[in-house]
Order: C-alpha cells, then sequence, then structure tokens
C-alpha cells in the first residue's frame, strides 16, 4: 500500500515522550503550548520535576484534517482500497470528485478522507473496566443489586482514573436489549464527562452473525447522552466458541472489522488475546491470528495481558516481562514500529505493590499510550493511587 500522510502539527490527544535533558517549558515550546496548560493537563505538581521516559499528553485544539494519498495500481478497484484503508466507497468517490466509481487509473493519486484525525486520547489515560456482571441488573445473579453504579464514577474520578471502559452491549439470553441498560449507560456516560473523564464502550462479538454484531457496534457508536456519545468504541476480540473453524472465525473477524471501520469516525480499539498466549503459551487457541489484515481497521491495540493468568514457572507471571513482549510482538505482528498500545494489566487486586510499578514501568519504557487494570470491581482501592504515582514517576 502507496500511503503518505502529510506532516502537522501535534493534535489534541497526541503525546510527548521525555527525553534527557529536556525540560517542561522546552517542550511546551516546541509544541506550542503554554507550561501552565502542559502541566494541569498532565498533572504535574513541580514543573521543574519531569523524568525521561514519562509520556505526556499534548494539549491542543484539534489539528486540521491530514490530508493522505493512496497511488492507485493494477488491479486496484475502488472498493477495495476502501476497504483496505477503512473508508467507504461513497466517501472515496466523493472527496476525489470521482463520477464512476468503476473507473480508476494506474498512477492515479486519491486522497483519503480522515485517514489520519481519529481522537485517540481516551486510550492515552489511566483507565478501569467495568463490564456487565458489574452493573446490569439482568446479569447481577440472585441478589439483584448490581455491585456497581453510576455514582461509583466518583470514587473513579478521586482515584485518578480519567478512562472508564465500560461493556455497552452483551449477546446473551439475559439481554435487555442491543445495548444493555441504556438508562445506566447515560448516566455512567454524562457522569464521567461531568468528572472530566472519558468512557470508551466495548462490546464482544461472537462472529456467528456479522450483521447481527455490526448491528450492536452501530448502536454503541450512535448512543448519546446529554448531547454526547462514547469517546471511543472497543471491540473484544477473543470469543472462539461461536466459530470454532480458524478460518470462518478470521473472515468474519475481518469482514466485521472492514464494515465497521468504513463507517466510523470515531477511534476504534482492538481488545486482543495477548500475542505471548497465542504464540507461546497456548498455539492451539486461535491459530494465525490475523493481525496484518486487521491493521487498517483499528486506531488503537488493547492486549488483555493478566500476568496474572501465568505461571511462575514460565515466566511470564513478571509483569515486567509479559507486558514488554507483548507489546513488542504486537508492532511487530502488526508490522507498525510505533503502533498505539494501550495495555490491560490483571487481573486487578491479585498482585502486589512491586509487580504494579513493574508493569507501569514496562509499558512507559515500551511507549504504550496507556494502562488500564480489568477490572474496577475486584481492584482495591489501594491499588489506584499506585498505578497513579508510578504512571508520573
Amino acid at each position: 500500500m502507496f500511503l503518505l500522510v502529510a506532516a502537522l502539527p501535534a493534535p489534541a490527544g497526541a503525546a510527548y515522550t521525555v527525553r534527557g535533558g529536556d525540560t517542561l517549558s522546552g517542550i511546551a515550546g516546541q509544541l506550542g503550548v503554554s507550561v501552565e496548560e502542559l502541566a494541569r493537563v498532565n498533572e504535574i505538581a513541580d514543573p521543574n520535576r519531569i523524568n525521561a521516559g514519562q509520556i505526556l499528553e499534548v494539549p491542543g485544539q484539534p489539528a486540521a484534517p491530514a490530508i493522505a494519498a493512496y497511488t492507485v495500481r493494477a488491479g486496484d478497484t475502488l472498493s477495495g482500497i476502501a476497504g483496505q484503508l477503512g473508508v467507504s466507497v461513497e466517501e472515496l468517490a466523493r472527496v476525489n470528485e470521482i463520477a464512476d466509481p468503476n473507473r480508476i487509473l494506474v498512477g492515479q493519486v486519491l486522497e483519503v478522507p480522515g485517514a489520519a484525525t481519529r481522537d485517540i486520547s481516551a486510550y492515552r489515560k489511566l483507565g478501569a473496566w467495568v463490564d456487565v456482571y458489574d452493573f446490569a441488573p439482568a446479569f447481577s445473579g440472585g441478589s439483584g443489586a448490581p455491585q456497581l453504579s453510576p455514582t461509583s464514577v466518583d470514587a473513579m474520578a478521586a482515584a485518578g482514573i480519567r478512562t472508564l471502559y465500560l461493556q455497552a452491549s452483551m449477546k446473551s439470553s439475559r439481554s435487555t436489549g442491543i445495548l444493555e441498560a441504556p438508562n445506566l449507560l447515560g448516566q455512567f456516560l454524562t457522569r464521567a464527562h461531568a468528572r472530566g473523564m472519558q468512557v470508551v464502550a466495548w462490546y464482544l462479538p461472537t462472529f456467528t452473525d456479522v450483521d447481527a454484531d455490526l448491528q450492536r457496534l452501530r448502536a454503541m457508536r450512535d448512543f448519546r447522552a446529554g448531547g454526547r456519545g462514547f469517546d471511543g468504541i472497543a471491540v473484544d476480540i477473543e470469543w472462539t466458541e461461536g466459530v470454532p473453524d480458524t478460518a470462518r472465525r478470521n473472515a468474519a473477524l475481518i469482514e466485521l472489522s472492514r464494515r465497521f471501520r468504513a463507517e466510523t469516525g470515531t477511534a476504534i480499539g482492538a481488545i486482543v488475546l495477548p500475542p505471548v498466549l497465542l504464540e507461546v503459551v497456548n498455539t492451539h487457541y486461535w491459530p494465525r491470528f490475523p493481525w496484518k489484515a486487521l491493521e487498517p481497521y483499528y486506531d488503537v491495540w488493547l492486549p488483555m495481558a493478566y500476568w496474572t493468568d501465568r505461571t511462575i514457572a514460565s515466566g511470564y507471571r513478571d509483569p515486567q516481562r509479559y507486558t514488554t513482549e507483548n507489546i513488542d510482538r504486537i508492532r511487530a505482528n502488526l508490522d507498525v514500529p510505533n503502533a498505539a498500545v494501550h495495555v490491560i494489566g490483571g487481573i486487578g487486586g491479585s498482585s502486589t505493590f512491586a509487580q504494579y510499578r513493574r508493569f507501569v514501568g514496562a509499558a512507559r519504557q515500551r511507549g504504550a499510550v496507556g494502562i488500564s487494570l480489568y477490572d474496577y470491581r475486584i481492584t482495591g482501592a489501594s491499588v489506584w493511587p499506585i498505578l497513579v504515582s508510578a504512571s508520573r514517576a
């Protein structure tokens, strides 16, 4: 694929990794923002104290749309190009003033709409995960009383959590609709936004019916509460039982990803099984996972790097090793050295403070855009200050 992207100033939600010798005032001058704003956004109490390797979120106004270009090659079709780039045929034809979508020429340079403008700021912050079993009455078990409610957002915000990953849909006989408890979803969303947090909605597709899976993702994308929608949509890619045949499951996954990307401008995250699991621990779980085929359709990769699932004998019980190797393998599999990776650690509440610090250190050292823990309900309140302080160290 011949894809060129014009250089642009750092947009809102971009990040800067501190290097040796950097000062906050120097970074601010380089990025065209004020020291005060840079310190405020990154919650830096002492502007004279920053550390090499520290990742700073860059404040600012949204950048002008980036202009990307694709050069048509022999055998290309407009629909094929659109599928590769994650845009619709109609939008690609409109932007390039193509009257006949069946007629493009070898060597023709096509402008790609929206190819580099999606805002991934929600994925750059410390996050916590909440699933339907935590908050939805239909999934709360015999007691009928969910353990979390929208008021739980207050404690999250106070703990320093900046992004809530909220399961918004579940394909189950217990589900109450395409979106699970939409009234509660709206309350979580508006309360989080009011407290300066962002919310990423997520869904676990089964791949047995791509149209049905797509319908749920569309509902999440289009959901509004208080005039605002979710700040990101994430697809939880781990279910294998619905389609046991790997080739058929891969085909369904790729089709779902392509179709949702083509009609969605919101940043999409891929919640993926950790490659160490797939390539070292259990090579039969999901063989031939289609990393390269999925690469054009997702903006951020979120490996479920739960070191607590690994044995001490494997060496992967060490959060530093497990986090580092999973990040490196994802980027190698995608063939994108700087792919945006947000690492999900865990399982929350099952590790020592030293292990949490090693997790954060590894994520920072490998340039992960963000970290989170699964899940919020079982993670003790004492853990979050450790993650917050280690993230800023």
